[in-house]
């Protein structure tokens, strides 16, 4: 193909993205447009995925639940709720969301709803009173400071403030004070009451206690769903609250679902990067099936990647899964194929061996991270092959020399695919 023909061809090409470009763009705005128009429906004690799915034959638009969701919901899938729309869809949908600190994003074929960071406060799974609690946290404003900080937090939070330890209450009423204007060593009777020179909400005044017991401090609330009993605010340091994560108790349950998808899923639980080193990948597409009750999050890791001959190490401290894999497992080298004297080597012989030219990469959620698709010489098409001849020999003054196949040393031959199991 001559240089005509291949930017003939390049230029169809990019006319072709940008039409479907335009065509996504067309389809996004078809979805704000249904957002914005008035929805009347009234469901009482449905699954969040019923409602979604009655919603969505509603306003003739596909709704979905995303992993991050479904594993933020009280029940996941099966959260039950009882609500009534009237008015445009964007705002009641919004405001239903709000009561599980949920958000919805349009995409180009279906409105897809995520958790808000606000969320990542609570570990796991929320409870309905860990909910409840938050909401007051972020939502009730602090006008005034006791001369308890107990009193002051329990105020706006309706009486049933959660429980903080001693050490995080002096922090708060010293944030308090400083909030006030009041110097901290200034004595007090404890008839005494200041106002806030502006009103803040509890969780401003946890960010703030956080960043004083230690720089990379986070708060979160704990505690069981026992009733009467509110949940723990706790500080702790970022590698302290990873251990905590790793350690809740989770249900998990996977059908024939690929074994890169459940490692996926879990680590995604974790919030903490996956970094898989192989050297063989067939072991990731296979298909398992997990059921596992009251198993800590890290014991779950751990039990799977043994089930599928592999190892895990977590690292706290460097916020990294790292999957290692087949451990005892061997793949057997391809053999020739058998040919006869007289037949003639096939087109593709000469690159059986060839290694790796190239490659696409695909950015996966929003650019957060990249699946990678390595290309040999034999996977290029004829115009591709020309131009990276071409580019080659522009670059280097030469012709492109054969490449083959590169045996790495046996201490090399794990490879660190930071992307290829993203999280």
């Amino acid at each position: 193909m001559n240089t005509r023909n291949l930017a003939s061809t390049v230029i169809v090409t990019i006319a072709l993205v940008f039409i479907l470009a335009d065509y996504a763009q067309a389809d996004k705005l078809q979805l704000e447009d249904k957002l914005s128009k008035d929805i009347s429906i009234k469901l009482a004690d449905v699954t969040i995925s019923e409602a979604l799915e009655k919603i969505g034959q509603k306003a003739e638009l596909k709704i979905a639940l995303s992993d991050e969701a479904i594993w933020k919901l009280p029940q996941g899938k099966t959260t039950r709720l009882s609500v009534e729309l009237d008015g445009p869809l964007a705002e009641s949908m919004a405001e239903m969301l709000n009561a599980f600190f949920m958000r919805y994003a349009v995409g180009d074929e279906e409105i897809t709803i995520y958790p808000r960071p606000e969320l990542e406060h609570i570990l796991g799974r929320p409870t309905k009173r860990q909910l409840e609690v938050l909401r007051s946290i972020y939502t009730n404003p602090i006008y005034e400071c006791l001369s308890n900080p107990m009193d002051t937090i329990s105020k706006p939070l309706g009486g049933n403030a959660p429980i903080v330890g001693p050490d995080a209450l002096e922090e708060i009423d010293y944030v308090l004070h400083k909030l006030c204007g009041i110097e901290p060593d200034e004595l007090r009777s404890s008839d005494n009451r200041f106002t806030l020179q502006r009103p803040v909400t509890f969780a401003n005044v946890l960010d703030q206690v956080a960043l004083r017991i230690y720089e990379g401090s986070r708060w979160y609330l704990c505690g069981m769903d026992f009733p009467n009993q509110a949940p723990e605010i706790r500080f702790v340091l970022e590698e302290e609250l990873r251990e905590d994560i790793l350690d809740q108790i989770v249900d998990i349950s996977f059908k024939d679902e690929p074994a890169s998808v459940v490692l996926q899923r879990l680590a995604s639980w974790t919030g903490m990067e996956l970094l898989v080193f192989k050297s063989e990948t067939s072991w990731l597409t296979e298909k398992i099936s997990v059921d596992m009750q009251n198993t800590m999050l890290k014991q779950a890791l751990i039990n799977i990647t043994t089930l599928l001959d592999g190892g895990c190490e977590i690292d706290v401290e460097d916020n990294s899964i790292r999957i290692k894999g087949p451990i005892h497992r061997t793949t057997r080298a391809p053999q020739p194929r058998a040919r006869s004297p007289q037949s003639k080597p096939q087109e593709n012989d000469k690159e059986t061996d060839s290694g790796y030219v190239g490659k696409i990469s695909i950015p996966m959620d929003g650019g957060k991270y990249y699946i990678e698709f390595m290309l040999r010489e034999s996977d290029l098409t004829e115009q591709l092959k020309k131009l990276r001849e071409e580019k080659i020999k522009e670059i280097l003054g030469r012709q492109p020399e054969p490449v083959t196949k590169r045996i790495m040393p046996k201490a090399q031959h794990d490879i660190d695919m930071r992307d290829a199991v993203a999280p």
